[in-house]
């Protein structure tokens, strides 16, 4: 015959159980880690404002430059030729014989196919697995992103070492000691967002054609549980948004902050900062 402590029951707040208590605890500590501020939670901050002299580092592999550049070019005429089909505007596109439509249409398709491949397979197979950048969203990248927000709204003032930071390797973790909050955000969402685009676009080709092809059907499923013109609607939707997000991105990296980092992408090296695990005070 057991016997309950009557001291354990009495630990526990009023109608919450022991493993509810645990929960509780464990949520508040984690709501805590991510509201540390990022420079008492992380040392490197404070060893880079050490640090001295700068090296020349591979920031971005050959592969990653050019199936980012290729992912903008394709982008761009995803762009052109959606706005050209919505507003039946063709300009340039109107070459005899052909009408300007077809010719939109073809473009668009195919920058279409060939951007998730790229975006889908080439881009992150480079930019992830050969060069190493993490892009998984992690506890530093969220105490990084709240200080970054209140310091862009005046509230606090950007972490001591911040930008620096962004332009120093660490070679312990193997990857670089800071990221921009829209980098990790932007590459995420914009893969979201244009599965989205490839969904419904390929469902209103699946809606246009006949007798359409097993990948256009495959594609375009949601042909079955939309009607086209609720297809179109979120399409254009999300199109608008996408570009948003394009040129925001262009906005960020034409920042003088982020000149250098514009720079890795074109010619690949950086010239930054390496923290390594012994004292880095020589560097």
């Amino acid at each position: 015959m057991t016997t309950s402590d009557p001291e354990a029951a009495d630990s526990n707040p009023p109608g919450e159980t022991a493993a509810e208590s645990r929960i509780s605890a464990q949520l508040l500590g984690l709501l805590r880690s991510v509201l540390r501020s990022p420079e008492a939670a992380d040392d490197r901050y404070s060893r880079i404002q050490a640090m001295k002299g700068r090296v020349s580092v591979e920031r971005h592999g050959l592969g990653a430059r050019l199936s980012h550049w290729t992912q903008a070019l394709l982008m761009f005429i995803l762009m052109g030729t959606g706005y050209a089909i919505w507003t039946g505007t063709y300009g340039p596109l109107n070459i005899v014989p052909w009408d300007g439509y077809y010719i939109a249409f073809g473009l668009h398709l195919w920058a279409g196919i060939l951007l998730m491949a790229v975006l889908f397979v080439l881009f992150p197979l480079y930019h992830v697995y050969v060069d190493g950048h993490r892009q998984l969203a992690e506890l530093a990248d969220i105490r990084v992103s709240i200080r970054v927000a209140q310091a862009f709204v005046g509230l606090k003032s950007y972490i001591p070492g911040y930008h620096d930071a962004r332009q120093t390797y660490d070679e312990a973790e193997g990857d670089w000691v800071a990221y921009h909050p829209m980098q990790k955000t932007f590459f995420w969402w914009i893969n979201i967002l244009f599965a989205v685009l490839v969904v419904t676009g390929f469902g209103m080709y699946a809606e246009m054609r006949s007798d359409p092809a097993w990948w256009i059907e495959l594609l375009g499923f949601l042909d079955g549980w939309l009607n086209i013109v609720l297809l179109k609607q979120i399409h254009l939707f999300v199109f608008f948004i996408v570009v948003s997000m394009v040129l925001g991105h262009v906005y960020f990296a034409l920042l003088p902050s982020n000149r250098e980092t514009l720079r890795s992408m074109l010619f690949g090296d950086i010239d930054a900062y390496v923290l390594g695990g012994d004292d880095d005070d020589d560097g």
